[in-house]
């Protein structure tokens, strides 16, 4: 199956600097432990199965950015996926602005500081055929 990203998602971020919510480097290494540094600001990537949402599925709220804090998912959103967090669609802001962006075609980043979070896949897991 070829993914089809969304076009309103296409349309958002190649640019990093347009982000409204900006830190120094500094800023952030001073805020982030040194592994999420690695995964948020360089692009890292954590170990399957790893990650502290891995296996939380709370029925309402939501899951934000862990660099500025921005929601980013519902938790209605959040599916198993067995090795990371895996989420079917994200926020949109006045239903226009999704909370989530896609860079260089498949990486996943917040809309509001640019951190990294991972990578969309196609998936028949979910109606919206992403994985995020």
């Amino acid at each position: 199956m070829r993914l089809q990203i969304s076009n309103r998602l296409k349309e958002i971020m190649t640019d990093t600097s347009e982000y409204p919510f900006k830190k120094t480097e500094a800023e952030w290494r001073a805020q982030l432990s040194p592994e999420e540094y690695d995964v948020l600001r360089c692009g890292g990537t954590e170990a399957p199965g790893k990650g502290e949402f891995c296996t939380f599925f709370p029925k309402e709220g939501y899951f934000c950015c862990r660099a500025c804090k921005h929601p980013l998912y519902s938790s209605s959103s959040k599916f198993n996926d067995r090795a990371w967090d895996a989420y079917s669609k994200c926020y949109y802001s006045g239903g226009e602005k999704p909370h989530v962006g896609v860079r260089d075609h498949n990486e996943v980043c917040c809309n509001n500081c640019g951190s990294h979070l991972g990578h969309v896949f196609p998936t028949s897991e979910v109606d919206t055929h992403q994985r995020h």
